[in-house]
């Protein structure tokens, strides 16, 4: 027959400093069975007791009785819509329970059997174990909802393996993000030799040692398990302000400014002068700032097309109009200020192999400006099923992530998709959305940047800029292009275009502007 408490029972709890009326009020009592005088621990649910569990007093030892429910111990808190804005404490057993409701925490239950030893859990389908039947029955009557948790759950489990295991088992049945773990704090000196460890491992043994200023404290300073990926701003590793480099155009200069750990794209028609711009454009910033530029220029071969291309640039005349110092010193400068990512005959470059170049021209080398020209030259390797959306997509985003991993610019020249002819002849401007692949160019690039020639004329446009105020505000400039010297001079600026930096500039009308003075 269970008794209130016996006094063997009282002197149990008592030196565990587990008050007598908490216990009381939980039901919990004593009785003499087969095995010894024994603790019971009453397990209710609305109400009514469906299980009674016994904790040996002579020796630690569990049982409980036939037929009974397994439900957590006090789930008729998670009833209470009172506690709603309250944490769920979850402790490994029932008498850690009793110390943090006597601590002043209402809201706390207790796994029915412990925690499972490792060799009895299953990672892989933990829903339907029977070990956690119990837990499967509170989130099917919406008792863990976040609705009713919005304040998450505390895993007061023990400082051991099983109580590892546990907690590890419960944060993936309650989601990680929602839970909290504590640090027990270390035991007395006299406590730690007896206990032959330097930490508490429970709720129970910290009232036992410190009261209940102690539960109190130690579930006070319980942490969220962290989240990788999720910091708070002084978290955050502080980096160098972010440079911005003038591209050496007064006009232009407003609509595109380089600048280390941005991913621009440029394009347009075959013939308009996109990779001749972007040739004046990375000279410029090379000879001006000292940066040094990683051409992958497939479509170009470097010892004969970049090397007259770069000497003239250089000199700023034609080459059979050097002189051979002038050779010598345009020579110098092109191994200073440029390094070449180039195949094998036998190759075929892919996004891999590039990416492999590209980091070595970055480490080994110091270049800051990586330029790959043309995009449809690289072999594009899509996964099974993978669109080319998705694969675009996936590859701009590897490309992005390169450029702020090494603090460098990366630059994609990308063909549009064929454009077809007006009524009145003339080939349309393309926008960024033209770009054969995917919209992704126009959307996940920094600076979108689109050429287009109209007879004599060159309009350079920068169609996306991801921050006005940073790297420049979209805008149109038409410009000349001087073949002896193979650079491009400003004629005007068009008139600025009021817009959302995320869309691109609609197509140019060729409706001059007021003349820059």
């Amino acid at each position: 027959m269970t008794e209130q408490i016996s006094a063997k029972a009282e002197a149990f709890l008592g030196a565990r400093r587990l008050d007598m009326e908490a216990a009381v009020r939980l039901g919990i009592g004593s009785e003499h069975t087969a095995s010894g005088e024994a603790l019971v621990l009453p397990f209710v649910r609305n109400g009514k007791v469906v299980r009674r569990k016994f904790r040996g007093l002579d020796e630690k030892k569990f049982w409980q009785d036939k037929g009974g429910v397994r439900c957590a111990w006090n789930e008729d808190c998670l009833r209470d819509d009172s506690l709603i804005g309250q944490p769920v404490i979850i402790t490994e057993g029932e008498l850690d329970c009793v110390a943090a409701l006597q601590a002043g925490f209402p809201r706390v239950i207790s796994v029915p059997d412990g925690a499972p030893p490792p060799g009895e859990r299953d990672e892989h389908d933990l829903r339907s174990s029977d070990k956690y039947a119990w837990l499967m029955d509170l989130e099917r009557e919406g008792l863990l909802s976040k609705d009713r948790v919005p304040a998450g759950f505390i895993l007061a489990v023990d400082g051991d393996e099983n109580g590892a295991a546990l907690q590890q088992d419960l944060t993936m049945l309650l989601h990680k993000v929602r839970c909290k773990f504590l640090v027990y704090p270390k035991a007395p000196k006299a406590a730690a030799a007896r206990l032959e460890r330097e930490r508490l491992k429970d709720l129970g043994e910290v009232l036992e040692h410190y009261g209940e200023r102690g539960v109190k404290d130690c579930l006070g300073r319980a942490d969220w398990i962290r989240i990788e990926g999720v910091l708070s701003m002084s978290d955050l590793p502080r980096l160098p302000a972010a440079k911005v480099y003038d591209i050496g155009f007064a006009a232009y200069g407003e609509h595109f400014k380089f600048r280390l750990g941005d991913f621009s794209v440029f394009t347009g028609t075959p013939g308009s002068g996109k990779s001749t711009f972007l040739n004046d454009l990375v000279c410029r910033v090379a000879a001006r700032h000292g940066i040094r530029a990683a051409w992958a220029s497939f479509e170009q071969n470097p010892q004969r097309d970049h090397r007259r291309t770069l000497r003239s640039w250089h000199a700023d005349r034609r080459l059979a109009d050097m002189t051979r110092e002038e050779f010598a010193k345009a020579d110098a400068w092109i191994d200073d200020a440029h390094r070449f990512i180039v195949c094998k005959d036998d190759e075929d470059p892919h996004l891999d192999w590039l990416l492999e170049k590209m980091e070595a021209a970055v480490i080994q080398h110091g270049c800051r400006w990586i330029i790959i020209d043309p995009w449809n030259e690289l072999e594009h390797d899509r996964r099974g099923g993978e669109s080319e959306t998705e694969y675009t997509g996936r590859a701009i985003r590897t490309l992005k992530r390169f450029a702020r991993a090494f603090d460098a610019h990366v630059t994609v020249v990308a063909h549009p998709t064929k454009m077809r002819r007006g009524e009145d002849g003339k080939i349309p401007t393309p926008t960024l959305y033209d770009i054969s692949g995917s919209a992704n160019w126009a959307n996940k690039a920094e600076l979108g940047v689109i050429v287009h020639r109209a007879g004599d004329k060159t309009f350079v446009t920068t169609a996306k800029s991801r921050y006005h105020d940073i790297i420049g505000r979209p805008g149109m400039v038409e410009m000349a292009y001087c073949h002896d010297t193979r650079k491009f001079s400003e004629i005007e600026r068009l008139p600025d275009a009021v817009m959302d930096p995320d869309q691109p500039l609609p197509p140019a009308r060729g409706r001059r502007g007021r003349q820059e003075p």
